[in-house]
């Protein structure tokens, strides 16, 4: 395993959570459904989910919750982006991405 391209992946994962953070504090639920908004927490998400996909080539054991759900989540957003619903977006930001950050910060601090 490359530790070294492993974090660079783990780092982008938290680049991608705190610009997604940063550009909804304060947004309603409600919110989620102007462009801007979808538009962010979407490429957020796939750049999340890309780097999950390379983190799991590179360390398949790797324990992150849900890391098989957010690279479905970014298929989904790809491929049927028509369907999405925003309160999806809206719980992906407030209830998964802590989850995620925080395990993905505990990984970094212990290399």
């Amino acid at each position: 395993m490359e530790v070294n391209k492993l974090n660079k992946h783990l780092e982008e994962i938290l680049i991608a959570i705190n610009n997604v953070e940063r550009s909804t504090k304060g947004v309603q639920a409600q919110q989620y459904d102007q462009y801007e908004i979808s538009w962010i927490v979407e490429r957020g998400v796939e750049i999340i989910a890309e780097a999950m996909k390379r983190i799991l080539l590179l360390d398949p054991g790797i324990q992150i919750t849900n890391a098989q759900k957010i690279i479905s989540t970014r298929n989904k957003i790809t491929h049927e982006y028509d369907v999405i619903d925003n309160y999806q977006l809206y719980l992906i930001v407030t209830k998964y991405l802590p989850i995620l950050k925080a395990e993905v910060e505990t990984i970094l601090n212990s290399k």
